[in-house]
């Protein structure tokens, strides 16, 4: 399986640092202006990358832990499905207490390849829901302990 790719700016090919790493490195554009990001504020950067995901697959960002430990950056709109044709976009927050620059060139995020199950939707009644009861139910945040 490939995932294939074109470049539509000046900017490195995504690539893997190593052979058998998951996540494969993306990188802001060498003709991108340099970004400084105030403390809760987000950028939409355009890759300069279209991408040919395999159908049955998405192409998934997260972030590179360097870059969320060093600059509190996270991702936010990720998912890349595999009949988008157009430029993908690379979406950051500063979640930290500092402005932080993003600057040409950077490695700043990563993407995995991700299969898809591409099920069959199906509503129900609440009564036809409630069937399917579980011993966990509703239980959510928190509800298995803390130890």
């Amino acid at each position: 399986m490939n995932l294939v790719f074109t470049k539509t700016r000046d900017v490195k090919s995504p690539a893997r640092a190593h052979r058998t790493d998951a996540g494969i490195d993306f990188f802001v554009p060498n003709d991108c202006a340099a970004i400084r990001l105030k403390t809760n504020e987000d950028v939409l950067i355009d890759s300069g990358i279209k991408v040919i995901v395999p159908e049955g697959y998405a192409l998934i960002f997260k972030e590179k832990s360097g870059v969320a430990a060093k600059k509190k950056l996270t991702v936010g709109a990720c998912v890349v499905d595999s009949d988008y044709r157009g430029n993908v976009h690379l979406h950051l927050f500063n979640n930290g207490l500092n402005e932080c620059e993003i600057l040409p060139g950077d490695k700043i995020v990563q993407g995995v390849v991700v299969p898809v199950l591409l099920c069959d939707l199906h509503e129900v009644t609440n009564e036809e829901y409630d069937v399917n009861e579980t011993e966990r139910a509703d239980g959510g945040f928190g509800s298995s302990g803390d130890r």
